[in-house]
């Protein structure tokens, strides 16, 4: 009977266990869980946060619409970002300090933030980011694009505040805060380096992430830059050179910048049978000194950059190339270029050699011992 007695009992906690296995489920870092304590109720700013609730179930119309549309405004802004920074540090988000926290915005999105700048909306609390410059119509307070607004008092970053997204009446007089988990986990990544919330936005925010490479120019997180890289390398060979607007960019001053990281990638990503990516930047390097078929390009290198500019890109793109074919091309040659891209492009700009010469050659070592052949 004893021996009965315990096959029970070993059974039952066989099919708890079993059970509480299939129960569990994957939560980003920033998900409530089951032993979080009561959520937190406030009454800050009711009066004002009620009348703007109603005024934006008023933004859209519908069949029967009798109501005025109500066009969203600064105003909805400025009431959202203080309850969305005290929903954020329910999250144990750190708000920095005003010289750390302008110093990331720099380092995310680059130095944007002037009158100049049509891309960017400057405000007294808050600036915005427009996420299509390309688009001149696009409306600041579209919430069907991710523009992004920079909250400069409470310091973080949003899409557009919709209050009824994270603002939840439990009487008529209190609410609690119920922050998107994606918006919970830029902000931690971004500001606090969080990477538990960069492992969730891997797998959640792919487009963010991205975004942040090709529009911004953000390339200090490896993991990040194999999401932007890997769309290009999906790209057909006829459009894979599209690749070299992202690493090679004029700031907002008008200034080249080139991103060394991005073309680390593709040396590590460039292996004897595959060479799409390195290929890419040898048409990107053509593209440069020939305009006949640039089509695919959004900015047209040809026309884009200055001769001293288009020589500077030059020497980057041999600087990665250069040794790769030296040491790949001979163990497969079927799929690789009868000669190095700085062999042709010697040929192309006469004046090239001189130039990377009188530049002490961008001290670039791989460069500098490719052009030592040629002299």
């Amino acid at each position: 009977m004893k021996k009965i007695y315990l096959s029970l009992v070993s059974s039952t906690m066989i099919i708890v266990t079993a059970c509480q296995m299939q129960n569990k489920q994957i939560q980003s870092p920033t998900s409530p869980e089951s032993n979080e304590p009561a959520k937190k109720v406030y009454n800050m700013n009711i009066v004002e946060i009620k009348k703007h609730l109603a005024l934006q179930e008023r933004m859209e119309a519908s069949e029967d619409t009798i109501y005025e549309i109500y066009n969203y405004t600064t105003s909805d802004v400025e009431i959202s970002l203080p309850i969305i920074a005290q929903g954020l540090k329910e999250k144990n988000f750190v708000t920095l300090d005003s010289t750390d926290f302008n110093e990331k915005i720099k380092m995310i999105f680059g130095d944007i933030f002037n009158e100049e700048n049509s891309n960017v909306k400057l405000r007294n609390k808050f600036n915005t980011v427009l996420i299509d410059p390309t688009n001149k119509k696009e409306d600041e307070f579209d919430y069907t694009i991710d523009n992004i607004f920079i909250s400069k008092e409470y310091k973080f970053i949003t899409y557009v505040p919709l209050l009824g997204d994270f603002v939840n009446f439990t009487d008529s007089d209190h609410y609690t805060i119920e922050i998107n988990p994606p918006l919970i986990a830029r902000n931690k990544y971004l500001f606090n380096n969080s990477q538990p919330d960069l492992a969730y936005l891997l797998h959640e925010d792919t487009l963010f992430l991205k975004t942040l490479v090709k529009s911004f120019g953000y390339t200090k997180e490896p993991k990040i830059n194999d999401l932007a890289m890997n769309d290009y390398l999906d790209l057909d060979d006829n459009h894979i050179a599209t690749v070299g607007e992202i690493i090679f960019v004029k700031n907002v001053k008008g200034n080249l910048e080139i991103k060394e990281e991005l073309l680390k990638w593709i040396s590590d990503h460039t292996l004897v049978n595959d060479n799409r990516m390195l290929k890419a930047l040898d048409w990107y390097a053509t593209a440069l000194y020939d305009n006949s078929d640039n089509s695919i390009f959004s900015n047209n290198p040809f026309q884009c950059f200055s001769l001293n500019e288009k020589r500077k890109i030059a020497a980057y793109i041999a600087n990665t190339y250069d040794p790769l074919y030296y040491k790949l091309a001979p163990k497969n040659p079927r799929i690789w270029p009868a000669e190095a891209v700085l062999e042709g492009l010697l040929v192309t700009d006469q004046g090239l050699a001189d130039y990377l010469k009188q530049q002490h050659y961008f001290s670039l070592p791989a460069l500098q011992q490719a052009m030592a052949s040629f002299e």
